[in-house]
């Protein structure tokens, strides 16, 4: 199944990486509102590619890119909110795609791989932004 999938959102990558980023562009986040729209979509591109190099092997790739990029975004001054709405977004567009394109049978391991692949990457987030924070001035609002 998981060749399948990766077949799936490959030959949908590029509707799925507009998607996002129209979407994050259309947010009122200050961070995505300011950012070039090529920057963005780029960004946004990078993170689908590294989704899809997940689904056809293990969450691993996916989630070590995650913690680069907060990193990245934490150096922007983006809150964890606002990186997290990428992830939010990846994930609801990518449930979208499983149930158009995925057989009815597919539909509940298939959803399932893509929660366990997101949901891996929010839980690495998470750990970054706390790093970080007990590294900073330990205020929560930072976050």
């Amino acid at each position: 199944m998981s060749e399948y999938l990766y077949r799936v959102f490959h030959e949908n990558e590029t509707g799925l990486v507009q998607d996002v980023t129209r979407e994050l562009k259309s947010s009122t986040s200050p961070h995505y509102l300011d950012i070039d729209t090529s920057v963005l979509y780029q960004r946004v591109e990078t993170l689908v590619a590294y989704f899809l190099l997940s689904l056809k092997d293990t969450p691993e790739q996916f989630v070590k890119y995650v913690s680069q990029m907060a990193e990245e975004r934490i150096a922007e001054g983006f809150t964890i909110n606002e990186t997290l709405m990428a992830l939010r977004v990846l994930e609801e567009r990518a449930w979208l795609l499983v149930t158009q394109f995925v057989p009815q049978q597919g539909i509940v391991p298939s959803l399932s791989r893509v929660t366990g692949t997101v949901g891996a990457a929010k839980d690495q987030l998470a750990h970054v932004y706390v790093e970080h924070l007990e590294r900073s001035s330990g205020n929560p609002n930072g976050l």
